[in-house]
């Protein structure tokens, strides 16, 4: 079944159990919840590839979370299934495909070592701007973390991060974490629970570019190792993309993260046609395909973009697929319509 279809059918799910999750929301009833999670998380399992949670905020909102954890993989599978919620649903749910800023559970998380706990306040942020990346690099510190072992230290202080800047500012604006023992003398610092307000000041006079959410942080590598060859997707000289990772994967000849999205009934591929112009030119019009097919596409919830290449002899417009065969019928339909061919080909072909 594609994942287009296991979205569906979670939400149907979803509907009949919906009055027996908020019922044991508003009553605070743990033992209910983690229940309901369990069967729930279950169903999840080959969708999204990470565990929903439950809670009613401040407000009086139910709200619901897919931590992605940075990764890619989830942020898309995610956000087509927060995308395909029932309407009714949403009216009275805060549905987020990845974590927010600040949330209810940020506020609520401690730590507790040799007997004493330690919540967002306890954490001193120092930041310096790195202008040429626009970003920043942080050092962290907190009481807590001098006897920890690093390698849990450094999952707990990026855990802590994530809780309260969210996954979309932690991605696109830290560059490197530092954890220190000892106070700094950094002129920039804030206590954890004003972090968030801090990086949307610096964007602001920084005049950053803002991003709305994890999957849109678009990244170029220019390819100039090596003369590239004629053949497709060999003739690369530039490329653009959200997802890093899948790229140095296909560069090595690796496919895990193709692997996990066939697991859930969805694809990574790549859409190309021959070049029609020159450099600049083709660039613009790559771009311009992109985004016209990822609007055709994914308000059908076939497929999404994913950005692409600039090429040779080809460019590319790289796609996340959740309906194959929704996907190519449409794609036939489009190319009706084109003076030129399209052409689709899954990376687990090569």
């Amino acid at each position: 079944m594609n994942l287009k279809h296991r979205v569906q059918n979670f939400w149907k799910y979803f509907e009949t159990v919906q009055s027996t999750v908020e019922q044991a929301l508003q009553e605070g009833d743990q033992h209910e919840l983690e229940h309901l999670l369990e069967d729930l998380n279950h169903r999840l399992a080959t969708i999204v590839g990470t565990k929903m949670e439950l809670e009613m905020n401040e407000n009086g909102f139910f709200e619901m979370t897919f931590p992605s954890g940075g990764d890619k993989n989830v942020q898309f599978c995610s956000a087509i299934l927060v995308k395909d919620a029932p309407e009714q649903l949403k009216e009275n749910w805060i549905l987020n495909p990845w974590r927010p800023p600040l949330s209810q559970k940020a506020m609520n998380s401690y730590i507790d070592v040799k007997g004493k706990r330690y919540g967002g306040a306890d954490f001193k942020i120092y930041y310096k701007i790195n202008e040429a990346l626009k970003m920043l690099d942080i050092e962290v510190y907190c009481e807590a973390l001098k006897d920890m072992e690093e390698d849990y230290r450094n999952r707990l202080v990026a855990y802590m991060l994530e809780l309260f800047i969210g996954e979309l500012e932690l991605e696109a604006r830290i560059n490197s974490i530092t954890i220190i023992d000892t106070p700094s003398d950094e002129e920039n610092v804030c206590l954890l629970p004003n972090f968030y307000e801090d990086i949307c000041d610096i964007i602001i006079d920084e005049e950053w570019s803002e991003y709305h959410d994890p999957t849109t942080i678009y990244m170029a590598y220019k390819l100039d190792e090596k003369l590239p060859s004629e053949t497709l997707r060999k003739d690369m000289k530039m490329i653009i993309t959200t997802n890093p990772l899948l790229q140095e994967e296909l560069l090595n000849q690796e496919y895990q993260s193709c692997k996990d999205m066939k697991e859930r009934g969805a694809e990574y591929g790549y859409l190309f046609y021959e070049v029609l112009y020159e450099d600049e030119k083709e660039a613009l019009l790559r771009q311009q395909l992109e985004k016209e097919i990822n609007k055709l596409f994914y308000d059908m919830s076939l497929a999404r973009t994913i950005g692409g290449a600039i090429g040779i002899h080809y460019s590319y417009i790289d796609v996340a697929v959740f309906d194959i065969d929704g996907f190519k019928i449409a794609l036939e339909k489009l190319n009706e319509k084109l003076s030129f061919k399209i052409y689709y080909r899954s990376f687990l072909e090569n």
